[in-house]
């Protein structure tokens, strides 16, 4: 496992922020992307860890992901369809008998 090593204070110069905004940026995302890193405050770096996931395990991970997601999506259209069947009027209610 190889490390990479930064410097809040230059990452804040090249992204035009002030340390404190540059490390809250840092914080969300390592917390959105999940990345294997730690800060450390008081030296002001951050360490991350390179735990490359091969492309198999990837593409698994997605493929769950869209799998769950389109049978998701698959039930919501067929409770949807089914709430519209039950809404809608009986064949016979809306015909006109012609009696008055």
């Amino acid at each position: 496992m190889s490390f990479l090593l930064f410097f809040i204070s230059m990452l804040a110069d090249k992204l035009n922020m002030t340390p404190e905004e540059a490390e809250r940026w840092i914080v969300n995302l390592i917390r959105n992307a999940r990345l294997d890193a730690k800060i450390d405050s008081k030296l002001g770096h951050v360490v991350m860890g390179n735990n490359a996931v091969s492309p198999y395990q990837q593409v698994i991970e997605k493929t769950k992901s869209l799998s769950f997601r389109s049978q998701m999506l698959a039930m919501n259209i067929e409770k949807k369809l089914n709430q519209n069947s039950r809404s809608e009027a009986p064949n016979w209610a809306t015909q006109d008998s012609g009696f008055y």
